[in-house]
């Protein structure tokens, strides 16, 4: 059951490295993500069904939710600390288990996504990339903060609780 103690740790969404590291092959990748185990979010990095489909977005996107995207994360999960929610595979109860044709209705009316991106990363793909790669409907342009620290100080479903209040409270975009 390493598998399993690896999403938990890690927010329920992990890259292809850390699945090796635990003694997943290619062939048992394939068989997780075939059987509905695991679903690829980008290139390198899976996630657990649950995961919700805001979180897998942000992933899309290149990173962890941020800011006030944070923020309201929290306030719907009922974390008191903020700083491990959802640590458990489970995390984000109410996913679309999959079905990327059309997000719940609480996610229809996004109309800024914050997302914290590690600043070694190039580039962040466009939301037309996104419809095309991954069969999605249209997602609003990310409102990006760039910063490494930031992005590893939660679990890899959002920011810490403080970055993200820090963070609101000097965006521009929030």
């Amino acid at each position: 059951m390493p598998v399993l103690a690896l999403l938990a740790r890690t927010g329920g969404i992990v890259s292809t490295r850390e699945l090796r590291a635990v003694g997943v092959d290619p062939t048992m990748l394939e068989l997780y993500r075939d059987y509905g185990s695991l679903q690829a979010v980008r290139q390198g990095w899976h996630c657990h069904p649950d995961v919700s489909s805001l979180n897998r977005l942000a992933w899309r996107f290149g990173g962890p939710l941020a800011c006030v995207s944070a923020l309201e994360f929290y306030a719907g999960s009922g974390d008191r600390d903020g700083d491990r929610a959802g640590a458990g595979a489970g995390a984000g109860a109410g996913a679309d288990a999959g079905d990327n044709s059309s997000p719940p209705e609480s996610e229809t009316a996004l109309t800024a996504l914050h997302v914290c991106v590690p600043g070694n990363r190039p580039v962040v793909p466009s939301p037309h990339l996104l419809v095309e790669r991954w069969g999605i409907a249209l997602p609003p342009q990310p409102i990006v903060h760039w910063s490494t620290r930031d992005a590893t100080s939660g679990n890899r479903l959002a920011v810490s609780r403080a970055v993200a209040l820090r963070q609101a409270d000097r965006c521009r975009g929030a």
